[in-house]
């Protein structure tokens, strides 16, 4: 027997907010979107830069860039490894500035700081500027032996461009625009 009082068509079928049902579609929906705006929260706001290259001592690449701009400024002084009237000339030019990148890149090496990450990161860094410094070195040969040719850059393990580009992009991450390569060859 029913309550003459009570009509079932009034009861709700789902519990209802401000006149809407409450269905586990909608529960779901809600949940997705809170969790994607939490993600993006983490991700913009608290997480780490997220480049696995990114120092996490920033005081290294700030004296890093100092020592980087002064080489480039001293670099400016000796003639142009292009502006050589012959290849043997255009040699010992690349020779002199190869020197003062050589002195640079030794002189990075000593900056102390930064944590155990850090210190790994710097020396696979410093893997490929020995590397660079060879094929300089090995430009200015082939300038003396064979004329006027290209440089021949070390190719990258994966075979995608030379150990040059991973070494710019290491540069880049870190704010160290002025310890790209010189771009002189």
């Amino acid at each position: 027997m029913t309550d003459p009082g009570h009509d079932l068509r009034d009861v709700p079928e789902h519990d209802t907010i401000d006149g809407r049902s409450v269905t586990p579609g909608r529960v779901a929906f809600v949940v997705l979107v809170v969790a994607m705006a939490v993600m993006w929260f983490y991700a913009f706001v608290l997480a780490p830069s997220g480049n696995p290259d990114r120092l996490e001592d920033r005081s290294w690449p700030v004296a890093a860039e100092a020592r980087c701009a002064r080489t480039l400024t001293a670099m400016d002084s000796l003639r142009p490894a292009a502006e050589a009237p012959t290849p043997a000339d255009r040699a010992d030019d690349v020779d002199r500035a190869t020197d003062l990148v050589a002195l640079m890149v030794d002189d990075l090496r000593g900056i102390p700081g930064g944590t155990d990450d850090d210190r790994w990161l710097t020396s696979r860094w410093f893997e490929d500027w020995g590397v660079y410094l060879v094929d300089r070195r090995n430009h200015a040969d082939r300038l003396r032996s064979d004329g006027d040719v290209r440089p021949l850059l070390t190719a990258m393990p994966d075979g995608v461009g030379s150990v040059l580009r991973r070494m710019n992009g290491f540069a880049r991450v870190n704010d160290m625009e002025s310890c790209l390569d010189p771009g002189d060859l």
